[in-house]
């Protein structure tokens, strides 16, 4: 399979790994356009005629804090990685910490394909287990691409299970729960639903009591 060296978090080793698979390039790529070409462009039109010019200047540092959390993502995003030796299963992750795993530990495969709105837009998933039903680690297709799952079921060299039928995300989520990263279980959501909820009162709020003249 060739061999790729990916730096290592410590001063004193680099790791060789067997297998090392990173996101799809078009979705480091989406992803920096739809800032620049979508977001951004959107956030300016807002301001320009929603506040007047003395907000523009509190408004602007919080433009910078976005733009810094933005840039930090995108970051973590190319630097995202995951490697595979002899000895262990190491996910550099983008929005969840790094995680080393004794491949030892890999006692399982599951494959399905999960969806959302339709079945005709299932994606693939592969999740790992340990020998109590463990859950370990989960790749997407979407997110990773259809042949690094098989080029990681390849390397694990483990039983694999293959759901042959489309999976519902929620019936997913009843099945492999702890498979689901924080901001897709309920608690995530509502945080997410609420934070933004808090943004559009308060908004809502200052234009009622006046503080925002035309």
């Amino acid at each position: 399979m060739g061999e790729a060296t990916v730096p290592a978090a410590g001063r004193l080793r680099t790791p060789v790994f067997d297998v090392v698979l990173r996101p799809r390039r078009s979705l480091v790529r989406s992803t920096a356009l739809s800032v620049l070409c979508s977001a951004v462009p959107l956030a300016v039109a807002l301001v320009w005629v929603s506040l007047p010019v003395r907000w523009w200047t509190l408004v602007a540092s919080l433009v910078v804090v976005l733009a810094v959390l933005v840039g930090v993502l995108f970051v973590r995003l190319g630097q995202a990685f995951l490697g595979i030796d002899a000895d262990a299963v190491v996910i550099n992750a983008v929005l969840s910490p790094s995680r080393r795993i004794a491949r030892a530990r890999v006692h399982r495969v599951v494959v399905a394909p999960v969806y959302g709105a339709s079945p005709d837009r299932a994606t693939r998933e592969l999740l790992a287990f340990d020998a109590r039903d463990g859950h370990l680690f989960r790749m997407r297709g979407d997110v990773w691409g259809e042949p690094a799952l098989d080029r990681v079921v390849e390397a694990l060299d483990v039983p694999v299970e293959h759901e042959r039928r489309p999976v519902h995300v929620r019936e997913a989520a009843r099945r492999w729960p702890s498979s689901r990263t924080w901001y897709e279980r309920r608690a995530g959501v509502l945080l997410v639903g609420a934070a933004a909820a808090c943004v559009v009162a308060g908004l809502l709020a200052v234009e009622t009591v006046g503080l925002l003249p035309r």
